[in-house]
């Protein structure tokens, strides 16, 4: 396995701000790209963390990160493939996991082998193991390419649905050649099987979250996996709560011994909450092995006990369905072949109306913010969970904020949730420290973690719903904090101090990395180089109308296929007539037999002097009627009389 690409130097050398930051995020990026070889090409991505024990984890929200900020680094190159490896864990319904595991296993050699190992763990991350061997048809990836390489996937667990809005910013980012186009198109085809998963078998037959008195409500979030909130998160201890009284009344065990990289994380929850975490998972995969994925939502709803329609998931999809829009109307602008249809953008459309008006249903007026609301299971006698309603998790965590994903919110809205940010009191209130974003809200005595994803998505937010002051405010709050800055505008990102951390997360009270076992992370470093570095401008250009001399070569190849048909026409036609005269004098000629005929009948008696005159018995007669000339004079006079 490659450490580093030969051409890294295209990362690392390059500077914008000069800053001490730049560099050192710039080289934890260049070092953290790796590749798994095949037997025709090989699989780009980047590893999530500098440590080896992660070799052959593809985590979808890392590569999606990452690949924007080398597009805006100018090798959209790389994030081509950094996708077309993401997307070798598409299933044939559509489905796209959370994680993808790549391994190269020797053939001589079973025992020596690239990437991901077979087992339950591979460093903090689940391992392919935990989601078995043998998912559904529906759910099988497309065969590798080759017998040493192997793709596997978390084939329960489905990614946030950033993909699209990626690949649109991608696109954007990149310099739009006519690779890029294609490119762009490619996807979008892969992107359309996503969205038709997620819309017609994940939130299919779905009623409004706070008014669903007859149908399952919309079931978005089946795992903790399947979001973007920590485990740590005091969300979990409510809306796992019957997953965990299950897990105890049982004295459930998994049987598995959790590794020492899983309990070193920020964010382990403790054995308790981590083995609900594990209990659902399996409970999943069972289910997995049993139906397909239409009736996913059923099953849970009768099996698992746990169901959440999450703000992020919502906001998520809000936005990458009317990014959807937006690739297809480059496409057309593009002329490109595989632009979508009219109906295919009507579908789209109303994707998108049905995605947002999903979100706004997560709105609390009362409180004045967003909440993710938990299904309301209540156990039967058979031991089966059944729920038409939701109830909202009034939990105050900056995951909220996740919201401003979807730039289509109104504005007053946008000024609650703003106003939250800049409160100091209040179980809403999340300007608690030094530096944001505290990703528990209150300002308690308790400290909070500081977690880089969530200012990357929050300041994003903001800033696309046009609160820029505030966009700023937070992104620059994260850079201030890894540089070991004060947080006031005198600050210069060129005073950093000389080793820096890209953790996961930092404590709101010291402003130091969390965990006991403190990695450089790529996804930390992705996303300070995305908020330190300009964006341009999101546009394209459309294809020029055909030129005048395009035109005249056109009407004139008309022409000429015109005239070619022409004299096909008339050289057919001529042909016919030809023809029709033959028939006619054709006709003539065996209606002269006819007259003659008793000239040449034999009769039974004059048999023996027939054959002894033979062809005398023809009189002089008919032969003078066969000639030719004789035709021919009859047919001149009969056009001479009309």
């Amino acid at each position: 396995m490659t450490s580093f690409l030969q051409d890294s130097s295209s990362i690392t050398n390059a500077s914008i701000t000069n800053t001490p930051l730049e560099s050192q995020a710039r080289s934890i990026l260049a070092s953290a790209i790796h590749s798994i070889p095949s037997a025709t090409s090989s699989y780009s991505y980047p590893r999530a963390y500098n440590s080896s024990n992660v070799d052959g984890v593809v985590d979808s929200t890392t590569l999606l990160i990452a690949a924007r900020t080398l597009s805006k680094l100018g090798r959209s190159d790389l994030s081509w493939d950094f996708l077309r490896t993401l997307f070798l864990g598409q299933s044939s319904n559509g489905f796209l996991p959370r994680l993808v595991y790549l391994n190269h296993t020797n053939t001589d050699n079973k025992q020596k082998f690239e990437g991901a190992a077979w087992s339950d763990f591979i460093g903090s991350y689940p391992g392919p193991k935990l989601f078995g061997s043998k998912p559904p048809e529906e759910h099988a990836i497309n065969p590798s390419l080759d017998a040493e390489t192997k793709v596997w996937s978390s084939n329960t667990i489905m990614a946030t649905p950033h993909h699209a809005t990626s690949i649109l910013e991608i696109f954007y980012l990149s310099n739009q050649t006519s690779d890029d186009v294609d490119n762009l198109s490619i996807f979008y085809s892969k992107l359309q099987n996503w969205h038709t998963y997620l819309h017609q078998q994940t939130i299919s037959n779905c009623s409004d979250a706070r008014h669903a008195n007859d149908t399952f409500p919309c079931l978005i979030v089946r795992h903790p996996l399947e979001t973007e909130i920590d485990m740590k998160s005091p969300l979990w201890e409510s809306a796992l709560m019957n997953v965990t009284q299950i897990v105890r009344d049982k004295k459930w065990n998994s049987g598995m011994s959790i590794p020492k990289e899983v309990k070193d994380s920020f964010d382990y929850p403790g054995d308790d909450i981590y083995n609900s975490y594990i209990y659902l998972l399996q409970c999943l995969n069972e289910g997995n092995n049993n139906v397909t994925s239409q009736n996913h939502t059923n099953y849970t709803k009768q099996f698992c006990p746990f169901g959440m329609i999450d703000v992020g998931v919502s906001a998520v999809l809000a936005k990458a369905d009317m990014d959807m829009l937006m690739i297809g109307q480059i496409l057309a602008d593009k002329n490109h072949l595989t632009r979508p249809t009219m109906d295919e953008m009507a579908s789209t459309k109303a994707r998108t109306n049905r995605s947002m008006d999903m979100l706004h249903a997560l709105w609390d007026e009362d409180r004045g913010s967003f909440f993710n609301r938990l299904v309301t299971l209540t156990q039967t006698d058979d031991g089966w969970y059944n729920s038409n309603a939701t109830m909202p998790l009034e939990t105050s965590i900056a995951y909220n904020f996740f919201s401003m994903i979807d730039p289509m919110l109104n504005s007053s809205l946008v000024a609650k949730m703003s106003m939250q940010l800049l409160q100091r009191s209040g179980k809403l209130s999340f300007n608690c420290g030094s530096y944001p974003l505290w990703s528990v809200g209150g300002c308690t005595n308790n400290s909070s973690p500081i977690i880089p994803l969530v200012n990357y998505r929050v300041s994003t937010g903001f800033i696309r719903n046009g609160e820029l002051g505030l966009g700023a405010y937070v992104s620059y709050g994260l850079l201030n904090l890894i540089c070991g800055l004060p947080n006031s505008d005198e600050s210069n990102l060129t005073n950093c101090r000389e080793n820096l951390d890209f953790a996961d997360a930092f404590d709101g009270a010291s402003s130091l990395p969390i965990g006991n076992n403190i990695m450089q992370s790529s996804r930390t470093a992705a996303v300070v180089l995305d908020l330190l570095l300009p964006t341009k401008e999101f546009a394209y250009e459309s294809e020029p109308p055909i030129s005048a001399s395009s035109v005249i070569f056109l009407i004139a190849a008309e022409l000429v296929v015109a005239f070619a048909v022409g004299v096909v026409c008339l050289v057919l036609s001529l042909n016919l007539m030809r023809r029709a005269n033959a028939d006619e004098e054709g006709d003539e000629f065996v209606q002269l037999v006819n007259e003659h005929q008793h000239l040449y009948e034999e009769s039974e008696d004059d048999e023996d002097a027939a054959n002894a005159s033979g062809i005398g018995a023809w009189s002089l007669e008919l032969i003078s009627s066969m000639s030719p000339m004789k035709w021919f004079s009859r047919n001149s006079a009969s056009a001479n009389n009309s």
